[in-house]
């Protein structure tokens, strides 16, 4: 907890204790939820009432409240009386109620009124404007149907300098005046048309804490977050830069963030986060400062790209596809003491050259053979002979050759910057299995390579 909120928390409790008993008879109680739309920094302390329930009847009603202080300067330009629901909703009839003070400029007339700058004293001697059916809070008894529940009594000290014998409109509320309240409990009965009050308990709130801080800095914008002990804490937080108010953001899991731009660049800020507090819970308030990034200069960066012709493929390089992926050879009838002779084809065998790069060098297709076994007899590799052939595209086939034991050259060929190109060859393939060579199935590998 910051050593703010240890003194905003400190001021309220204060406040909350001023109150002192009037001629011995009178009973002070802390307001316990301010109904919605009631602004709490606008609260200027308690309503004292001189009894602490009865009935809703102009006898059975308070008789008579007190203020430990009266409306301050600025804010003494007329008094009203205002019975707010826990809704937020106000009796139209008694927002025009104006504590029975004559529109006169005589500063007797505003005695007991507040509004001369003395402590607020009114009873029932003096008659509002309208008829009184709830003590000195000029409340018909309409207003009460269908009302139950915890209600705030207050009574307002509206702008001005002095009293001028007009009020604002009923339809404005509390708006921008400061008030005194207290919250009274009532229970009301349609069907009888009568009802009870009492003034509602005190609700202990519980203590918070509010940690406000910085993220996402940029030259001219930042995100402010406020997090607020205990996480179940309703009501809102209000950012301020200084004094001024940036935004108001509703407490959601006990956090509220909100971004904030038009900043100037390098500069150094302090922002404000105030927590509202809710019915059970203490307001409370944190700062944080920060300080803006420097502006950034302007910059050329260059990105380049070739697009393609409409239906081209993307370059992919050089690769190579062979089919089958097996051969068989075979041969006639084999005669005792002579070399025997096995053929067959090594299929088709395709090289896609889809560099786009006439520079490019030119590519070269090789392979070789492992030895021919048969368990542990062996048929050398030099024994096998090709003679490459094209089948078609633009490279050319290699060389016959008489030893695969080695690479030979199968296939060659260049690039072309207009488009890939494909080289299609078959091989013949020939083997002469010497006349000593037993009898057996015999496999080898061949293993091509693109260079």
């Amino acid at each position: 907890m910051t050593p703010r909120t240890q003194r905003r928390r400190t001021l309220v409790g204060a406040l909350a204790a001023a109150l002192t008993l009037v001629g011995g008879a009178l009973t002070a109680a802390p307001a316990v939820a301010l109904a919605p739309g009631l602004d709490p920094d606008d609260r200027l302390g308690d309503l004292v009432l001189d009894r602490t329930e009865g009935e809703i009847t102009p006898a059975g009603g308070p008789q008579r409240l007190t203020t430990e202080t009266g409306c301050p300067e600025g804010y003494r330009g007329s008094s009203r009386v205002l019975f707010v629901w826990s809704d937020g909703s106000w009796p139209m009839r008694v927002s025009a109620s104006n504590l029975g003070l004559p529109a006169l400029v005589a500063t007797e007339a505003w005695a007991g009124s507040g509004l001369d700058g003395a402590s607020i004293d009114r009873d029932n001697s003096v008659r509002p404007r309208s008829a009184s059916t709830w003590g000195v809070g000029t409340l018909p008894k309409s207003h009460f149907v269908g009302h139950s529940g915890v209600a705030t009594y207050l009574v307002a000290c509206d702008p001005g300098a002095e009293p001028t014998g007009t009020f604002p409109s009923a339809s404005d509320g509390v708006g921008d005046s400061k008030y005194f309240s207290i919250d009274v409990d009532i229970v009301w009965d349609d069907a009888s048309n009568t009802g009870t009050w009492s003034v509602a308990d005190e609700v202990e709130k519980a203590p918070t804490t509010t940690t406000v801080a910085s993220s996402g800095i940029t030259p001219t914008s930042a995100t402010l977050t406020a997090s607020i002990d205990p996480a179940a804490a309703g009501g809102t937080v209000t950012f301020k830069n200084g004094t001024a108010t940036v935004g108001t953001v509703p407490v959601a899991g006990g956090t509220a963030s909100l971004p904030v731009s038009g900043l100037s660049p390098n500069t150094d800020y302090t922002f404000t986060a105030e927590y509202s507090g809710d019915d059970t819970h203490e307001a409370s308030v944190d700062d944080v400062a920060l300080r803006t990034l420097p502006a950034i200069d302007d910059a050329e960066t260059g990105i380049g790209v070739t697009v393609p012709e409409p239906g081209s493929a993307v370059p992919t390089g050089l690769s190579i596809s062979v089919s089958p992926e097996s051969v068989a050879l075979a041969g006639g009838a084999r005669a005792a003491g002579s070399p025997w002779m096995a053929t067959g084809a090594l299929g088709d065998t395709t090289v896609n050259d889809d560099r786009r790069d006439a520079a490019a060098k030119g590519w070269t297709l090789n392979g070789s053979v492992s030895p021919f076994t048969s368990g542990t007899n062996t048929i050398p590799a030099s024994a096998l002979a090709w003679t490459p052939a094209k089948v078609s595209g633009a490279g050319t086939a290699g060389p016959a050759s008489t030893d695969l034991s080695a690479d030979r050259p199968l296939a060659t060929g260049v690039a072309s910057a207009e488009a890939n190109v494909l080289t299609t060859v078959d091989a013949a393939l020939t083997l002469t299995v010497p006349a000593d060579a037993a009898a057996g199935d015999y496999t080898s590998t061949l293993t091509l390579t693109l260079i």
